[in-house]
């Protein structure tokens, strides 16, 4: 927090301006120049937080500098994609929208099936178009029910 607080900009490093308006508070303001090129070790005019940490904890192992950083930086937990599937309630949902869409009703929709059906939703030719080269994943000129399931997977489950 009080790296944070001297860190006026956000940038994650405390200039030699950011020490001194820090440092206004106390007796040690005048001071704040020397003070800077004491503590700036590798001459890189801004001090980061583990530079920071050495200041306050100068005897310290690197071992605990590298602790002391994990606390305010934890390492980030990375997420396990949960494969997300459409409920039974959905994809009868779904079934009912596909069967609606499939004016001949021979069970796929075609891309004239698929336009009309969509752009009386908002959606224009080219949209359409795109959705229909995208989802035809056999490449068969139609969209079968599990292709159009995948079509709107995408809504059902964000």
């Amino acid at each position: 927090e009080v790296f944070d607080e001297a860190d006026k900009d956000g940038s994650g490093e405390i200039d030699t301006a950011e020490l001194a308006q820090s440092l206004q508070k106390t007796n040690l303001g005048e001071a704040a120049a020397d003070m800077f090129r004491a503590i700036d070790k590798d001459g890189t005019k801004s001090l980061d937080f583990s530079e920071y940490l050495k200041v306050y904890y100068r005897f310290a192992t690197t071992d605990d500098i590298r602790e002391m950083m994990s606390w305010a930086y934890p390492a980030k937990e990375e997420k396990k994609a949960v494969a997300k599937t459409l409920t039974a309630e959905q994809r009868a949902e779904i079934k009912s929208i596909f069967v609606l869409y499939d004016a001949n009703n021979n069970g796929t929709l075609c891309k004239k099936e698929l336009t009309e059906a969509l752009t009386a939703t908002g959606y224009d030719d080219e949209e359409v178009e795109d959705m229909f080269e995208d989802f035809d994943e056999d490449g068969s000129g139609e969209i079968d029910f599990e292709e159009f399931c995948k079509m709107l997977e995408s809504s059902y489950l964000d």
